[in-house]
């Protein structure tokens, strides 16, 4: 039996910015999931995710995350929510050999960051809903 494809998620959960609320943000692993997959890095979806990492140190947060990403068959990072830890996991995979799906809401794309658009090794689609969402994900596994 061949095991499902694992796949590091990133999103900003942190960050200042409100164009996809945090809610919509955590259900992007069930959808994520619901295609066969195993999402290795869910601790950016838990309702008391702030508290959690605030346990943690700096190192201990980027060595974790970098843990995931080195055992990652892919990532998919959810980039409407313009974030630096984000783009540096982005970085860090491209350099890894890992390919990269970036998704962002339809809405932003002329503020989605050109050079992310322009990496190779990454591919950025736009959705409008999680249904669009899920289409999206899925061509780029297949």
């Amino acid at each position: 039996m061949k095991r499902p494809k694992r796949v590091f998620f990133s999103c900003s959960m942190r960050g200042g910015y409100g164009r996809v609320a945090q809610k919509e943000l955590r259900k992007i692993p069930d959808i994520i999931e619901a295609l066969g997959m195993e999402v290795i890095s869910r601790h950016q979806t838990s309702e008391n995710f702030v508290e959690i990492e605030s346990q943690l140190t700096d190192t201990q947060i980027h060595d974790r995350d970098y843990r995931w990403l080195q055992e990652a068959d892919l990532v998919i990072a959810e980039i409407t929510n313009p974030s630096l830890g984000v783009g540096a996991e982005i970085a860090d995979a491209v350099n890894l050999g890992i390919p990269v799906l970036c998704v962002h809401k339809r809405a932003y794309e002329a503020v989605i960051s050109a050079y992310i658009r322009g990496k190779p090794g990454v591919v950025c689609r736009a959705y409008n809903d999680h249904e669009e969402l899920k289409g999206v994900i899925r061509a780029f596994v297949q």
